[in-house]
């Protein structure tokens, strides 16, 4: 069997989570893979036992790690990817469920085009939710239709992350600096940028994502989440969040305004609009990080205040209308953002 991706899963703890994800791997995994499952020094009850028990699947081979300690996520990873010859490498959370068809669409995309460095799937981190009246399985066939297409993205999530070998090649693996864990992979995403490569969620598959389970029960998580954070802004600078409100009357700067939205997402900060109902679209890129939050009714009140009972302050906001700059006036003054003029 010619392995065309090495899977990488990071254990630590959780073993029914644990279980669930290898069993969701082993049953929708179409493509001739390795699984190189690293537990991080797991001290739960049967999580040795489970791992040291599992067999090779129609399409997988098992390879397992056993640390002595907890690692953290980036060296824990490296130590599978380091395992790795595949041309493709995906990194796995162990609070993932895979659907059909999840590798394949990931590698199509991949393949499909030179620039495509690493590939997130379609997933409820990204706001994809499924309701309680369908199934996992029955949600994810929606995103079949979609296959082959893509969408670039800011920075890939190292939940579910596929990494072409040219890749590794040119930036090597994660940066362990970042200790235990988070920043790590929104690091990575921008050093493979930076080489000139770009991320792109695959529209045509799904893989859910218990958010926040695999790091349950890491001590100080805010302390590291703080630490990691400083390290990230320190080298790539914060991350901003950035507003356009767009009237209909002011419809005639949308070009200049694609412009700037286009120059805030070169610069990897997250975009949300607010445009008014018969402002034409088309000219805007499409991309993750650009979100459409628009009012449908009084659409400068509405908007107005959607954006100042945001918990999450906007650091930056546009707008042509001089009403609105006036009306936001307080808002820079309380919570420190820059208001532009489109």
């Amino acid at each position: 069997m010619e392995i065309r991706c090495d899977l990488v899963l990071l254990s630590w703890n959780n073993l029914a989570i644990l279980k669930r994800c290898v069993e969701s791997l082993m049953r929708c995994t179409g493509v001739a893979s390795r699984l190189i499952i690293v537990d991080n020094g797991s001290t739960e009850k049967g999580i040795r036992e489970f791992l040291s028990e599992i067999k090779d699947g129609p399409n997988i081979r098992v390879e397992v790690i056993f640390n002595r300690l907890n690692e953290g996520f980036p060296l824990g990873m490296n130590k599978g990817m380091e395992r790795s010859r595949a041309p493709y490498v995906c990194l796995l959370n162990n609070d993932i469920i895979a659907t059909e068809g999840w590798l394949e669409e990931m590698i199509r995309v991949a393949g499909s085009d030179p620039s495509v460095g690493i590939v997130n799937p379609s997933s409820n981190n990204f706001g994809l939710r499924f309701g309680e009246d369908t199934t996992l399985e029955e949600f994810s066939r929606g995103f079949v239709k979609h296959s082959g297409e893509w969408i670039e993205m800011n920075a890939s999530v190292g939940f579910c992350m596929l990494i072409k070998r040219e890749v590794i090649e040119k930036i090597g693996f994660l940066d362990d600096k970042f200790g235990y864990a988070y920043f790590e992979d929104t690091d990575y995403s921008r050093r493979a940028q930076a080489a000139g490569f770009k991320c792109a969620m695959a529209n045509g598959c799904y893989v859910y994502h218990e958010e926040g389970k695999s790091g349950k029960f890491l001590k100080d998580k805010d302390d590291t989440f703080d630490r990691s954070a400083r390290i990230f802004e320190k080298r790539w600078g914060r991350i901003l969040r950035v507003a356009f409100i767009v009237t209909e009357k002011e419809a005639v700067s949308m070009e200049k305004a694609a412009q700037e939205i286009r120059e805030e997402l070169v610069g990897h900060n997250r975009v949300w609009l607010f445009v008014e109902k018969g402002v034409d679209l088309s000219s805007l890129p499409k991309h993750l990080d650009l979100m459409n939050d628009s009012p449908k009714n009084f659409f400068k009140l509405r908007s107005f205040w959607n954006i100042i009972i945001r918990k999450k302050r906007f650091d930056r906001i546009y707008t042509g209308d001089p009403v609105l700059r006036g009306a936001l006036a307080g808002y820079r003054f309380f919570r420190g953002a820059e208001i532009r003029e489109i």
